[in-house]
């Protein structure tokens, strides 16, 4: 570092004291815009670009960090050494969580001291990470204020601070008070965090406030449910019926399938902890939360992972009468009858969801046919999350009652309807065989896996044969053979039932139908339409993507994507998504605060300016 680069460091904060100053102005919460700007972000921009693969900058941060290691053995000299070596390094906490594992045979006393030298001292935040890195795992109890301060700052310091205080022994209050002030994603790394310390005394905190139905932390609703035991805690005498919601909310996301592999089916106590929920439930008081909760867990029971525990069909139906029978009660009636009424739009739109899934979205009856066992029967519904939270929206496939996807795949979500049962009939069956996803892993296919299935049309029947996932070979799910006339009529209901679509839903559908059909409207722009969505929990909008110049490909041609997030307003549906169409197409979509994928170099071959909130945190 220069003389002049070294005196206008010194002219900035700490970042510790720049997190402190932050918090002492916003005490109870997490810190606006997550502490930005941050007092180094000219610095960091001054850095040349990190142009390296991550692996070789890994490498790097390695090397220069045991370098120092070994030849400064003193402690007292190694930090200042360190600091000037990180001043022109890109860090960021990907490299700093790897390098925390690299350093872990280092001398204790020398990352202590080094470590807080670098944590507490640094005003760059790829050196406060680094000093993060060092005292993970042998910071001491007087660590885990100014560790749980520089947490604070989410994005960039938050992951690194939850390992730390996790190391510490008697932290467990601090990663609590850390989780309460955190962002979703650093809430749910901290929950993960409690739960693996299992600390009795935080189990009421997570009970209550482990799992965000709306955010990631639903991924560590499983541990919550070990963790703390939710089964026996619906066996107490006197339970409270607050503790009876918190359980219902546990079991609520491990239905959720964006909870990740199926969490309700590896909770071991799962059917324990539904049926004592199902007879605990009318201690509770009325409350429109409760009733979307109730029905959340109803739907899953009759088309969602619950179905799929090995019930009895005795017991199954009992529990599912038992809460259908509370929601008949006076109390439970009046509180939907006037949220359907209410001029809230949210109140109004949770209440419409709560009809709709308890009168329509119901699982399939039996037929009771059995003159023909060698033929099976289709069926399909489609779930729609509570829109008070993030979820996914998927088509539910049932063959002879049997919710054969959810039962099949547990990555993720079944693909959703305008995928399966939208305009290109993808489930239509022909003489020519065809095969078709029908869910895929949250990550990616190439990731963790998909569904599919071929589907083919011989003479009068229908058949479902060779089920395949690219990630697994001992796949082992047999063939179907439906009657054509019942496939097809089920089909084409599907494909025309509506129901379920909200405002927002149709005109995404409509928009997306449009752009399709006319691909010269976004062409003009040598624009390509990609994915178009609108979320149950996201009313008033929806987010339409495209691609220029070219979709994403294995070649080397530059692409960026674009996503426009469009208002939405009132209105006939058809008009409404004729107006968004005509915006797009009518003005230049390629506007530079919409990018939202490529990379930094396609956009410089394209003549954009890549986002500053893409670049390093």
């Amino acid at each position: 570092m220069s003389d002049v680069a070294e005196r206008k460091a010194l002219d900035l904060p700490t970042i510790l004291d720049h997190a402190a100053a932050l918090h002492a102005a916003h005490p109870s919460g997490p810190l606006p815009n997550g502490g930005q700007p941050y007092p180094d972000a000219d610095h960091l921009a001054s850095l040349p670009s990190a142009g390296t693969p991550y692996g070789d900058r890994k490498r790097l941060l390695v090397d220069l960090v045991r370098s120092v290691y070994h030849a400064v053995p003193s402690s007292t000299h190694a930090g200042k050494q360190l600091a000037e070596a990180l001043a022109s390094t890109h860090v960021d906490r990907r490299l700093a969580v790897r390098l925390s594992e690299s350093v872990a045979h280092f001398d204790p006393s020398w990352r202590q001291q080094v470590g807080r030298e670098l944590a507490y001292g640094g005003r760059e935040r790829g050196t406060v990470s680094v000093g993060l890195a060092l005292l993970t795992g042998v910071a001491e109890h007087n660590d885990a204020g100014p560790v749980r301060t520089l947490g604070l700052l989410c994005r960039p310091l938050g992951e690194l601070a939850i390992r730390v205080l996790r190391g510490i022994p008697g932290a467990a209050g601090d990663l609590v008070w850390l989780a309460e002030r955190s962002d979703p994603w650093r809430h749910a790394q901290a929950v993960e965090a409690l739960c693996a310390l299992a600390e009795p005394v935080t189990f009421g905190w997570l009970l209550k406030h482990g799992v965000r139905l709306d955010g990631p932390s639903i991924t560590t609703a499983h541990r919550i449910a070990e963790t703390v035991n939710i089964a026996d805690q619906l066996a107490i005498d006197d339970i409270n019926e607050d503790v009876v919601e918190q359980v219902g909310r546990v079991l609520l996301a491990m239905t959720q399938r964006a909870a990740g592999n199926a969490e309700l089916r590896r909770y071991a106590a799962a059917q324990t902890a539904l049926t004592r929920f199902a007879y605990a439930a009318p201690i509770m008081t009325a409350t429109l939360d409760r009733l979307a909760l109730i029905v959340g867990l109803l739907t899953d029971l009759d088309i969602g992972q619950a179905a799929t525990l090995g019930w009895p069909r005795q017991e199954l139906d009992r529990m599912r009468s038992a809460l259908d029978h509370l929601l008949a009660q006076p109390a439970w009636v009046e509180v939907l009858e006037t949220a359907v009424r209410s001029a809230d739009p949210k109140i109004y739109h949770r209440a419409q969801w709560v009809v709709w899934a308890r009168t329509t979205n119901r699982r399939p009856q039996p037929t009771g046919n059995t003159m023909d066992k060698a033929t099976s029967r289709i069926s399909i519904r489609v779930a729609v999350a509570d829109p008070e939270y993030a979820g996914a929206v998927e088509t539910r496939i049932f063959i002879d009652d049997r919710p054969i996807v959810v039962e099949t795949f547990t990555a993720g979500p079944a693909e959703p309807p305008e995928y399966l049962l939208g305009v290109d009939h993808r489930l239509h069956a022909d003489v020519e065989p065809h095969e078709v996803r029908l869910a895929e892993a949250d990550c990616t296919e190439g990731c963790c896996g998909a569904l599919y299935v071929t589907i083919q049309r011989r003479g009068d029947k229908v058949v479902w044969c060779d089920w395949r996932n690219p990630d697994t070979s001992d796949l082992t799910v047999p063939t179907f053979t439906f009657d054509a006339a019942q496939y097809d009529a089920e089909i084409a209901r599907a494909e025309s039932d509506h129901t379920w679509e909200w405002h927002e839903r149709t005109v995404a559908r409509l928009v997306r139908e449009r752009l399709g059909e006319e691909p010269e409207l976004l062409g003009r722009w040598d624009c390509h339409p990609g994915w178009m969505a609108a979320h149950p929990n996201d009313r008033g909008r929806i987010h339409v993507s495209y691609f220029y110049p070219r979709r994403p490909s294995a070649g080397e041609e530059p692409w960026l994507q674009f996503v426009a997030v469009l208002n939405v307003p009132a209105g006939q549906p058809a008009k409404v998504a004729n107006d968004i169409v005509r915006a797009l197409g009518d003005n230049d979509p390629r506007r530079q605060d919409r990018i939202a994928g490529g990379s930094q170099e396609a956009a410089q071959q394209l003549g954009f300016q890549w986002p500053p909130n893409r670049m390093q945190d």
